[in-house]
């Protein structure tokens, strides 16, 4: 039979038979609804999760922390922290899978920070500020555009200076206590994590009457201004060199930086640990970050790096993405039930359509229509009520995901990292849907295709007459 027949056929039983085969389709349009709800939905949640919240495409290793004084020991003497060798770093370059290695340079020495009058209104601060100092490639695809370098700001600087008086704009005098004289340097360029940001706007700027800085800081060029005294916190002061004021500039948002705290290019960090700490700690790495090719490859960097005396610094990324894949797994496979019903569904619906259609089944058979002909008819029919029912699905879908957005836009809380959407569909989706439905349909209507291609022309053609 040529498809221009078959494709007429099947047209004419769509019409003369679209009660049963649009009761039977529903099944179909329900099962592809709920599978592609919940896919979109596990994809969407583990984009924001495994993009913004915990990156799965790194891991960042780092000595054990059972070793680590802390900054609290750092203060009172306790002992150095614990650091990585360049070797180290080495060796993982050569890890299978890994893509880039980056370091980082943890503060060796207390440090608060204050500023931001310009942008938020007046002045905020804390008494002990965290840090770390990273590679300018880490971060060379996230700053914006007309960012400043991240580098060393002081190896660009020439005019000398005494005090921030004798520099101009917004340069200041970097001069350590015990130097004649210093040079007159821009801020130093600084990066804040997503996640900082996202709990300053959701809770700490609400609390304080504060706007939003999440937009200033990706927004504005100039960025976000402040002073960080080195050296001194509330905690204390260091004992390696005397407590002085540095400049620096937030220049943009990475989930490269330290998640409560600011990033400095590796050379500022190194500088100012040589200074307050020693050469030890401007030498050793505190950490390093792995970057892999594809997910999979982090266990082996893992291994690898259990080999070095090396740990993850944080597993959150490892078992959220278990945890949304378990998640994924069995709501699809509740979706998966649903099809299956509706396949049945439609085996029996086909059974009675072929045993309506017994007479007429001969007739063509007498014609000369042969069996893998009335296969196909069966087969197309059931292949288009599939894919017309996960099509309706689908469209069920997407207005189920857009209420889902609405009420959760009107009803959740403003909470870091809530996103416009909670559902992604990729365009495979799509197709995967179509092809289910019309897979589960053809299963439902294999065997009734088998009896109609098996109809005596002669018998029933006897029994109709």
């Amino acid at each position: 039979m040529r498809a221009p027949a078959l494709g007429v056929l099947v047209v004419r039983e769509l019409f003369r038979t679209r009660g049963a085969l649009a009761t039977s389709g529903f099944g179909i349009a329900a099962g592809t609804a709920a599978l592609v709800f919940f896919l979109a939905l596990g994809l969407g949640v583990r984009a924001v999760l495994l993009g913004d919240v915990f990156p799965v495409d790194q891991v960042e290793l780092e000595p054990p922390k059972g070793d680590d004084p802390g900054l609290l020991g750092l203060v009172l003497g306790a002992g150095a922290a614990p650091g990585i060798d360049p070797d180290a770093v080495a060796t993982l370059k050569s890890t299978p899978g890994v893509i880039g290695v980056y370091p980082k340079l943890r503060f060796a020495f207390p440090a608060s920070a204050r500023g931001g009058a310009k942008q938020l209104g007046r002045d905020v601060g804390t008494s002990e500020l965290v840090g770390d100092g990273i590679e300018a490639g880490l971060v060379a695809g996230e700053l914006p555009s007309g960012a400043p370098p991240f580098d060393d700001p002081l190896t660009r600087a020439t005019k000398p200076c005494k005090t921030t008086e004798d520099c101009s704009g917004e340069q200041y005098c970097e001069k350590p206590p015990s130097a004649p004289e210093g040079r007159c340097s821009e801020p130093v360029p600084v990066l804040v994590s997503r996640y900082l940001v996202e709990v300053f706007d959701k809770s700490l700027a609400p609390a304080h009457g504060l706007p939003p800085i999440g937009d200033t800081l990706v927004k504005k060029a100039e960025g976000v201004v402040f002073t960080m005294r080195i050296g001194e916190s509330l905690l204390g002061k260091a004992k390696g060199a005397e407590p002085r004021v540095v400049h620096a500039r937030i220049v943009g948002v990475s989930r490269r930086a330290i998640d409560l705290g600011v990033t400095l290019p590796i050379d500022v960090v190194r500088r100012l640990n040589r200074e307050f700490a020693g050469s030890a700690a401007a030498t050793r790495y505190s950490s390093v970050i792995v970057e892999v090719a594809d997910g999979a490859d982090t266990a082996r960097v893992i291994e690898k790096g259990a080999t070095m005396k090396l740990e993850p610094k944080d597993t959150r990324a490892r078992d959220v993405s278990v945890l949304t894949a378990g998640v994924m797994a069995l709501l699809s496979l509740v979706s998966t039930v649903i099809l299956v019903v509706s396949a049945t569904n439609i085996a029996h619906t086909f059974r009675v359509f072929v045993s309506e259609r017994s007479a007429e089944i001969a007739l063509y058979r007498a014609l000369g229509a042969t069996q893998t002909d009335m296969r196909a008819w069966v087969l197309a029919l059931a292949t288009f009520v599939g894919a017309a029912g996960a099509a309706a699905g689908i469209v069920v879908a997407r207005l189920g995901a857009s209420a889902a957005d609405a009420v959760a836009a009107e009803h959740l809380p403003d909470f870091p990292f809530k996103p416009s959407t909670f559902f992604s569909f990729p365009v495979w989706l799509y197709g995967a849907a179509l092809a289910f439905g019309a897979l589960f349909a053809v299963a439902g209507a294999i065997a009734p295709a088998i009896r109609a291609s098996r109809v005596d022309p002669v018998r029933a053609l006897a029994e109709r007459s």
